[in-house]
């Protein structure tokens, strides 16, 4: 699932910190990662563009030094067009036989986001591959980045509400390396307002739907606990994720697009933006 995955390389100074993130991934069965890079051609011409593509590829080159990793192999694709940056990170994804992509992410605020815009969150409204994103400010404050990687499944949780989405979330764990995993965490979240019949009525409903995901894991030899709770499902995640100190989220998401923050952002994207670790997530 993450075998062959696309970075973005947009050249910034937090580039190292993801870069050096990307180390830990072989520990998740990563072979290959993609360095893409969008250049802004709108108004070029042919000449000044093929400069560009070359500057561009000896930059990415030489923030690549970051990576310093040598059992994964890395690729640098650069794409110039007048599409929006988000858009040719994903056409090169597609290009370049990317199963996944890898995000590193300021975590805006929707304010933030209306005013300056986020690549990354662009990316992962319209992405039809897994994202996995991580907030500088977290790699900026842990010593070994790429150790952050490596435990990303130590202590996983994964949010599900058993639609289509989070059933291939969940397939999307039991496709890791079983030794890259630890304990993982089936969350299930029910809406606090129900009344008590119907609270009791969904709550034995999921707790069948979980022992059925924890026995299909263990089949797999993944150590795997149901957790039902009363809440808005961001709040459960972040909850859960604080209470047993996870280090990594996986969620699905149900929709893509401009209305996709309608859809998701109550729960993607705010762990995107509040989580204390890497969040995954899975179209």
């Amino acid at each position: 699932m993450l075998r062959n995955v696309l970075l973005s390389a947009d050249l910034t100074p937090d580039f190292e910190h993801i870069a050096k993130f990307v180390c830990g991934l072989p520990d998740l069965g990563t072979k290959r990662v993609v360095l893409g890079h969008v250049i802004d051609a709108s108004g070029m011409e042919g000449p000044v563009i093929a400069a560009e593509i070359d500057r561009a590829r000896e930059a990415v080159k030489e923030s690549a030094s970051a990576l310093t990793c040598t059992d994964l192999e890395v690729e640098v694709r650069i794409s110039a067009g007048d599409e929006e940056a988000s858009e040719g990170l994903l056409a090169l994804a597609a290009g370049s036989d990317a199963n996944a992509l890898v995000c590193g992410t300021h975590g805006k605020s929707p304010m933030e986001r209306l005013i300056t815009g986020s690549v990354s969150e662009e990316i992962l409204a319209n992405a039809e591959l897994p994202v996995l994103m991580v907030r500088y400010s977290l790699l900026r404050n842990v010593e070994d980045a790429a150790n952050m990687a490596r435990r990303f499944g130590r202590t996983l949780v994964l949010t599900t509400d058993f639609s289509a989405a989070s059933t291939r979330a969940f397939m999307s764990v039991l496709d890791l390396p079983k030794q890259a995993l630890g304990t993982l965490y089936l969350l299930h979240a029910i809406d606090p307002d129900l009344d008590r019949a119907a609270a009791k009525k969904a709550e034995e409903g999921a707790e069948f739907q979980l022992r059925n995901w924890t026995a299909m894991a263990e089949q797999k030899g993944i150590t795997a606990r149901p957790v039902v709770r009363h809440d808005e499902p961001a709040r459960a995640v972040l909850q859960e994720v604080d209470e047993r100190r996870a280090t990594g989220i996986v969620a699905g998401t149900r929709g893509r697009g401009a209305l996709t923050e309608a859809l998701l952002g109550s729960v993607s994207l705010t762990l995107v933006r509040q989580a204390s670790c890497p969040v995954l997530i899975v179209p």
